[in-house]
């Protein structure tokens, strides 16, 4: 093994982690586009004949994607530590974009959401490996702004959809949108193929010590460190006694934050036409909606860096059901606009600090299993809220039990954030740390 620069299937050697955190962040915005262009559409495929949509079934479509995000994510778990992130983020970012093109295409509703079942598997794929591959990137201090960076993204790409939305729907019709989802397969591919380097923890895992150090010493990150003498690696750490409680209490806390995210960004525009809004209104709520996603974590990632992310992702998710409860009431329309701002902030928000904390919490041998699982059971959630808030609707007469629903989810998400115990071997490698630093002197 030398040092000579490494070339091919391992990507470019020389990229800097800017680049890699970049690059993480436009295929999590292509995702976003493509998860939340199916609510932007929603409004004129329930009013199309042709389709043959009710609330319940278009619910249940906007959950295929999410189940195929469950087998993705769960899948990606379990082979990222064998094959490595670099080609599974590229394979998944194809596989995602392809899909979009065949929703295009697809002519009625029943093949329509088995196309959005596919897409979810590469979707559900990429979420923990750019967790995990941003997390590695990022210089010392600063794993949570990268990780919300990279996870603004997601909320961008429902920007992103929104604003194409008011103006492709009308004029080109719903089947545009999912056209433009394919554009990435042509575009990005290529680019991350050329420019995306492996995980170094990946290489040194695999024996590779001077690849993975001359990939982090090009990068500008600190080489990374071998899993300490008898520490389990991947899947099998998640459950030892030090990380059982904390990986299932990320479960549930993902699962809240997605159940959130994707019932929001499926039904609030149908549930603020409901409310005597416009269709170009209701579209501009889910627009303010990932704005506020796309600001404030930007801004709270920052203050995790500095006071850690418990307490900053517990506050946001709190803040969200206190937001929430009073979009259900009756006020005025430009309060409705900061209320969803605010929601979208600490919801789909939060889910952005709810990827950084877990990637920060566990260890890099583990890391890429850990991601994983938050994003699968997550997918439980995300899965159950589309579908579970079109039944709500579909059964009663106002909307406001949907918004109470929402309410208590952000509360008991709030509460597993709060429980997360602190990890012991955090205080061991700082002592590790500190030991080796007073030998040196």
């Amino acid at each position: 093994m030398t040092d000579q620069p490494i070339t091919g299937h391992q990507g470019k050697s020389g990229t800097s982690a800017r680049v890699v955190l970049l690059l993480c962040l436009l295929a999590v915005v292509f995702e976003g586009y493509d998860m939340v262009a199916y609510g932007t559409t929603l409004p004129a495929m329930l009013a199309d004949p042709s389709w043959n949509l009710t609330p319940a079934r278009a619910g249940v479509i906007g959950s295929y994607a999410l189940v195929g995000m469950l087998a993705g994510s769960i899948l990606v778990g379990a082979i990222a530590d064998r094959l490595g992130r670099r080609v599974l983020m590229i394979s998944a970012t194809g596989w995602f974009s392809a899909w979009m093109g065949v929703c295009a295409i697809a002519p009625d509703a029943t093949l329509f959401g088995i196309a959005r079942f596919f897409v979810g598997i590469g979707v559900g794929a990429l979420i923990p490996l750019a967790a995990a591959m941003a997390v590695e990137f990022a210089p010392k201090g600063k794993s949570h702004t990268y990780s919300a960076i990279v996870w603004a993204g997601f909320p961008a790409g429902g920007v992103l959809a929104s604003l194409l939305g008011l103006v492709v729907v009308d004029t080109l019709g719903v089947r545009t949108m999912f056209w433009i989802g394919l554009l990435p397969l042509v575009i990005f591919v290529p680019v991350m193929l050329k420019l995306l380097p492996e995980s170094p923890s990946f290489l040194l895992a695999r024996g590779r010590v001077d690849d993975a150090n001359h990939i982090a010493d090009s990068a500008g990150i600190d080489r990374p460190e071998p899993p300490r003498v008898g520490e389990k690696v991947g899947p099998r750490a998640l459950f030892t006694r030090e990380l059982r409680r904390a990986t299932l209490l990320f479960g549930l806390l993902s699962a809240c934050g997605l159940l959130l995210t994707y019932a929001l960004n499926t039904w609030l525009p149908k549930m603020m036409q409901s409310s005597g809004f416009g269709s170009d209104s209701a579209l501009t709520f889910l627009l303010v909606l990932n704005a506020g996603a796309i600001i404030v974590p930007l801004f709270a990632s920052r203050l995790s860096d500095r006071i850690g992310p418990q307490i900053v992702t517990a506050a946001s998710l709190a803040s969200a059901a206190v937001a929430i409860l009073v979009l259900s009431t009756d006020v005025s329309s430009w309060l409705l606009f900061v209320l969803a701002f605010v929601a979208g902030a600490g919801t789909i928000g939060a889910q952005v600090l709810i990827y950084g904390f877990a990637a920060s919490y566990f260890p890099a041998s583990s890391r890429a299993a850990g991601t994983a699982w938050v994003a699968s059971v997550g997918r439980i959630g995300g899965v159950a809220g589309p579908t579970l808030t079109g039944l709500v609707i579909a059964n009663g007469t106002s909307i406001a039990p949907a918004f109470y629903l929402f309410a208590a989810i952000a509360v008991i998400g709030a509460i597993a954030a709060f429980s997360v115990p602190r990890l012991r071997t955090e205080v061991a490698r700082a002592e590790d740390r500190a030991a080796v630093r007073a030998i040196s002197n």
